[in-house]
C-alpha cells in the first residue's frame, strides 16, 4: 500500500476514536467547529506531534463577552488558539508512531496535511459526522503556517463543503 494511503487509513482510525471522545468530554456544549494541526518542528528531533482544537458555542461566547475590546466573534469562532485545546491526543498514537518510526523522511507536512484532509472527506462521504453530531460541524485544519489562505479554504471547502464553509470563507480575513 502506498505511504499516503496507508496515513490515510490511520487518519480515519484515529479520528473514528477521538471525535467521540471529544464530544464524551465537551458534549455538555454544543460543540461547533474541531481543527487538526499536525506539527514536526517542534524541536524533539522533528518528530511529529498532532493537536485537536475544539470549540463550542459557549466558549465562543464566554471570550467574546471576555474581550474587552472590538470583538469578532468569527476570529473567536475559527481561531484555533481560543479554542480548547487537546495537545498529542491518545487515539494518535498510531499515525504518530507511523510518521516518526516509519516514514517520517518521506512525508513532509504538506503530504500530511493533504491525507488528514482525504481522511476528513472520506469520513464525510461515509456520514460518521452525521452519526455522531445532531448538526453541522466545521472540520478544520491549523495549517496556515504551511498553506496560504487561498488553499486553507480550499482545504475547508473539501472537507466541509461550500455551504457548510460559507462562514469560514466569509470571515477569513480574521483569523487567517
Amino acid at each position: 500500500m502506498h505511504y499516503k494511503e496507508e496515513l490515510t487509513g490511520l487518519l480515519k482510525e484515529s479520528l473514528k476514536e477521538a471525535v467521540p471522545a471529544l464530544v464524551k468530554e465537551y458534549g455538555n456544549e454544543n460543540i461547533t467547529v474541531i481543527s487538526i494541526d499536525a506539527d514536526n518542528t517542534t524541536g524533539f528531533g522533528d518528530d511529529y506531534s498532532f493537536t485537536l482544537f475544539v470549540n463550542t458555542q459557549e466558549n465562543q461566547d464566554r471570550r467574546v463577552k471576555d474581550d474587552d475590546g472590538d470583538a469578532d466573534p468569527w476570529y473567536y469562532r475559527f481561531c484555533e488558539y481560543e479554542m480548547y485545546i487537546i495537545p498529542d491526543p491518545d487515539n494518535f498514537d498510531n499515525v504518530l508512531s507511523f510518521l516518526n518510526e516509519s516514514y517520517a523522511s518521506n512525508i513532509d507536512m504538506e503530504e500530511t496535511y493533504e491525507c488528514i484532509v482525504d481522511a476528513v472527506e472520506q469520513l464525510r462521504a461515509e456520514k460518521f459526522f452525521d452519526s455522531v453530531f445532531p448538526h453541522d460541524i466545521l472540520i478544520a485544519i491549523n495549517g496556515s503556517e504551511v498553506f496560504d489562505p487561498e488553499d486553507m479554504v480550499k482545504f475547508i471547502v473539501r472537507m466541509n463543503g461550500e455551504a457548510l464553509s460559507k462562514d469560514y470563507i466569509e470571515n477569513a480575513d480574521s483569523f487567517l
